[in-house]
């Protein structure tokens, strides 16, 4: 079976994907909630994400990861996206937020016919200000991000903002609140909060202005995440054959 084809083979279809009865010939159900290559390019979704799912996210009870799941389940099994209400996982490198993000997305095509869109915060940017001189294709970018039915916006404010790129984030974060449309957002740093005297990471509302994390707090409950770092744990998994 391809990889990216969730689900089994269905026992109404045997896996053609279409059923006849006294109607006619009809698609199958099935058919709806498999998430296949074309829809992970829909969806934008990297490669090395397709494969992530709620089922198969590594928990750990010490960080309270039942509860975050807990909660993830109950927003996407909720109407609370027909608000424009988010979730903000924060945390640091490595501890699943963008797993999380990621099976959101494909639970609420499952789930709700939706398809969603996912962006790297950076790689969207980068992307924009490629094409952005007025040539379509930069505007089709970004009218596809800010009229998604639902937006991840993954690692939000891992570097300084340059006024263009602030300016961009501000448009979309504002016509999505606007319109009531939500977007999952996931952060290496906190949304707001007072910084220690000794401490010298910012947060998004001093990158980003108060005026946007005011409203990404009004449009997202915040999900904090902890954890080991899964990707160096991995690395020293290969590294001493363990």
């Amino acid at each position: 079976m391809n990889k990216t084809t969730i689900n089994e083979e269905c026992p109404r279809c045997k896996g053609l994907g279409w059923i006849k009865d006294k109607e006619g010939v009809r698609k199958c159900v099935c058919k709806y909630s498999q998430v296949t290559d074309s829809l992970f390019k829909r969806m934008n979704i990297p490669k090395r994400y397709r494969d992530k799912e709620l089922s198969n996210f590594i928990k750990n009870k010490k960080y309270g990861h039942d509860l975050i799941l807990s909660r993830v389940e109950e927003y996407i099994n909720s109407d609370d996206y027909l608000d424009g209400k988010g979730l903000f996982f924060v945390g640091p490198p490595g501890v699943g937020k963008t797993h999380l993000a990621v099976s959101i997305l494909k639970e609420f095509f499952r789930r709700r016919k939706l398809v969603g869109l996912f962006y790297d915060t950076r790689s969207l940017l980068f992307d924009l200000k490629a094409t952005f001189d007025g040539s379509s294709s930069g505007r089709e970018i970004l009218e596809d991000v800010v009229k998604a039915p639902i937006l991840v916006l993954d690692d939000l404010g891992s570097e300084r903002l340059s006024d263009w790129a602030r300016d961009i984030l501000h448009y979309i974060i504002i016509n999505r609140y606007n319109e009531l449309k939500p977007v999952i957002i996931t952060s290496n740093i906190e949304l707001k909060g007072k910084k220690s005297e000794n401490s010298l990471e910012e947060t998004l509302e001093e990158r980003m202005g108060s005026a946007i994390a005011s409203r990404l707090s009004e449009m997202c409950e915040i999900l904090s995440v902890k954890g080991q770092d899964m990707r160096t744990s991995k690395l020293l998994q290969l590294q001493y054959g363990k």
